[in-house]
């Protein structure tokens, strides 16, 4: 049995020194990693924002170039249309553009009174389509790909000016090639940049698309999203896109995920083998400390056989105790921690709600973070009441009395075991005489005993819930002179008349194992003794129960 109670004792040890660490580093990494995580993505949807507005302007400036190369020769038309000189004007241009495939001067019915390309069309009609009918009515014109009398695709390009009083109409084909090639020319590695015009068909693209409709690339960017740097997990990628001030033309930029986050998955990796090493570490160190220990526990329980028969209880008193302040001192420097990190936090999180600005959205995230993180500390600070209520409990010494009016100390106890009792579904009634009632006692000793029975009281109606509702009473009133009681009444389990006189035994629960310890109402019932006070119960089965304290009073008059 004691080989048992040894090995339980390692590996509760032993766990408790791995989860130790293990915890509050866990909460670091997640609520760094996160952060990291989308501080990463938003960098990478800020440079495709980047990336996507400067192709955009690329492209603006290369058409805005192009109508001002016709605007020029348009301006220098000053011969009769029928002269040579004309067609060697025209000709310059597509010198000069190599992506151009033919230039045209038609008037504005369609007729060719000039033409420098691949093939002669003068006195023929070119089919006009809306590119002329744009350019007579807005000045200029830029079509998306359409194909010529060749068959080919090509773009065009129109441009209206007047020459003796008529008007005419250049018009220019330009490669679709020739967008390909620049946005290749442009692009950084591992983005694909592709143009789509308003029927949603890719006209241009880094892939060399050329009036397609991939729905993979479509359909991200007309979800209502044009104009923004967005993350689409349906094709795993991040969309950024701009309307072109010419042709009314949508530049998108894409990328992949898995060229997103190569830097952050080096970070991560780096930081998960320096988490390794430290686990490593933990864990020797754990393993080290857990031989120690059982070796510890096998010398004192050689020990103790030899005065088991005269002082096992006490023995076994003696080490619980001194295990719970040990284990309350350590489980302090995690949570300084944890404080620690928590106000780092809360430092992030009201800086984040001024970058916020009147983004709505974000700034709610932000503060249900900050609701998250409120909560966090009130745990925190509940843990370190607890250790410190053991801690205070091993060094008895340290207790100092004070005169403590029951009618304010009560409710601040029942503040903390409220919640409780309200999730529990039990209704809770407190009654106090006119008279105010004052005692000189240590109020976290007092407050230690009173949450003692309250939890006894809740676990007892537990016991019986459907069956009533369950109903708590604290009173507190004038005893004897010089007396206060204070009693505690519930309409719970009740105790059995045969278990009654053990009640104050340490070690001794009505609760099933793992559930008790058998120490709460034996450590109550020194604390009152300590306070020169008295601690007392009636109970019936099926009934309820009813403990009182009678303690010591201090008159008004010494207050």
């Amino acid at each position: 049995m004691r080989q048992h109670t040894r090995q339980t004792i390692k590996r509760n040890f032993f766990a408790a020194l791995m989860l130790a660490p293990f915890i509050p580093v866990v909460m670091a990494l997640g609520t760094g990693g996160y952060l990291f995580w989308n501080h990463a993505q938003q960098g990478v949807l800020d440079r495709l924002t980047l990336l996507s507005t400067h192709y955009a302007s690329l492209l603006d400036r290369y058409m805005d170039d192009c109508l001002g190369d016709m605007a020029l020769i348009g301006a220098g038309l000053t011969l009769n249309t029928q002269s040579p000189d004309l067609r060697e004007i025209l000709e310059r241009l597509t010198d000069k553009r190599k992506e151009v495939v033919d230039v045209a001067l038609v008037d504005a019915s369609g007729a060719v009174h000039a033409y420098a390309g691949p093939s002669v069309y003068k006195g023929t009609h070119v089919e006009p389509g809306r590119w002329l009918d744009e350019a007579l009515e807005r000045g200029s014109s830029i079509s998306g790909v359409v194909a010529g009398q060749m068959g080919l695709p090509h773009y065009v390009m129109a441009k209206r000016f007047s020459h003796s009083e008529e008007t005419f109409v250049l018009r220019m084909s330009l490669d679709p090639e020739a967008f390909t090639r620049m946005l290749m020319g442009v692009r950084d590695d591992g983005v694909d940049v592709f143009l789509i015009n308003r029927k949603g068909e890719v006209i241009a693209g880094s892939g060399g698309q050329i009036l397609t409709r991939e729905r993979e690339l479509i359909d991200p960017v007309f979800l209502s999203r044009i104009g923004t740097a967005f993350w689409d997990p349906t094709s795993n990628a991040a969309y950024s896109s701009r309307v072109m001030r010419n042709a009314g033309w949508i530049l998108a930029a894409r990328k992949h995920s898995p060229t997103l986050f190569r830097a952050t998955d080096s970070a991560f990796l780096f930081l998960g083998l320096s988490v390794l090493g430290g686990g490593i570490i933990v864990l020797l160190s754990s393993l080290y400390l857990t031989g120690f220990v059982e070796k510890m526990l096998q010398q004192r329980d050689d020990e103790r056989e030899k005065l088991r028969e005269q002082l096992y209880r006490a023995g076994r008193l003696a080490e619980l105790g001194e295990m719970a302040a040990g284990f309350a001192h350590e489980i302090n420097n995690p949570l300084q921690i944890m404080k620690s990190d928590q106000a780092y936090i809360e430092m992030l999180l009201q800086d984040f709600r001024e970058r916020a600005g009147e983004d709505g959205e974000f700034l709610g995230d932000v503060n249900e973070m900050g609701t998250s993180i409120n909560q966090i500390k009130v745990q925190i600070d509940r843990c370190a009441r607890i250790t410190h209520s053991i801690l205070s409990f091993g060094r008895a010494g340290n207790a100092e009395a004070q005169n403590i009016d029951l009618a304010k100390f009560v409710p601040e106890v029942l503040t903390m075991i409220q919640k409780k009792i309200q999730l529990s579904n039990i209704s809770m009634r407190v009654n106090f005489p006119s008279a105010r009632l004052v005692v000189n006692v240590d109020s976290a000793r007092l407050q230690q005993v009173l949450l003692n029975l309250l939890n006894n009281a809740i676990y007892a109606i537990g016991e019986v819930a459907g069956t009533r509702p369950g109903e708590i009473e604290l009173s507190c009133a004038a005893e004897s002179p010089g007396k206060v009681r204070i009693s505690i009444r519930d309409n719970g389990l009740g105790i059995a008349e045969d278990q009654q006189h053990l009640i104050f035994t340490p070690f001794f629960t009505t609760k099933p194992a793992g559930s008790g310890t058998g120490l709460g109402l034996s450590v109550c019932h020194g604390i009152v003794d300590s306070m020169k006070g008295v601690l007392d119960f009636t109970s019936v089965k099926g009934q309820g129960s009813t403990f009182f304290l009678i303690l010591p009073r201090v008159s008004s008059s010494s207050t």
